[in-house]
């Protein structure tokens, strides 16, 4: 009677669509019976929650005489950069044959590089008194599995501390695993004085 094993898979996963990663099912020795056996997707690193790969689950058939079949899984692209991750394709309840390798192991390999960092401009209206904030949105190219963390300062342009056009502002802005912005807000002092259009910075640094 023939054995069943199941070869492991490597692919990239892209950064958009799907993948397919395709599993060789073999036999041992060919046999003049049908030979059937149940395969099911499970979870490792890589998760159906995160929306990593496609759910599989049924019964391969493999012909008489007929020393295989595959098993496919689509993966999805995205652009997180993550560490490599891996499921399984588990094997069970064979039909003349027995199982030798019942656990195909699918490692899903990064592709996505380190993001970068960008800070957009704000434009305000500094109004008559009190503060209005202006909030500066800092934005990943793409996201990652890791906190991101990037220290931040103001610095004077035409408008100054001195003359108490804003409040300065500094620190250490965290941006959590897996989202793609956060937010940096500085305020900015009114006043009834006739002054043209000023600006200050704010400086990104130690990423």
């Amino acid at each position: 009677m023939p054995s069943i094993s199941i070869g492991d898979v490597t692919l990239a996963e892209g950064n958009a669509g799907t993948t397919a990663f395709t599993f060789s099912v073999t036999l041992s020795n060919t046999t003049d019976q049908t030979v059937t056996v149940n395969y099911q997707t499970a979870d490792g690193s890589a998760t159906l929650a995160n929306n990593d790969y496609q759910a599989q689950g049924g019964s391969l058939t493999i012909p008489a005489k007929t020393a295989g079949g595959t098993i496919t899984v689509q993966v999805n692209g995205d652009t997180k950069r993550e560490g490599d991750e891996t499921f399984t394709v588990n094997l069970s309840s064979p039909v003349n044959a027995t199982i030798a390798d019942g656990q195909g192991v699918g490692t899903i390999t990064n592709d996505d590089g380190t993001p970068s960092i960008t800070v957009a401009d704000v434009k305000v209206i500094e109004g008559n008194a009190g503060t209005v904030n202006a909030v500066f949105t800092v934005s990943l190219s793409n996201t990652t599995d890791q906190k991101v963390s990037i220290d931040y300062a103001t610095a004077n342009g035409s408008a100054t501390l001195a003359n108490s056009d804003y409040a300065g502002a500094g620190g250490t802005l965290s941006i959590p695993p897996k989202t793609a912005s956060a937010t940096i807000t500085v305020a900015v002092n009114g006043d009834t004085k006739f002054e043209g259009d000023e600006t200050f910075t704010l400086d990104l640094s130690i990423p």
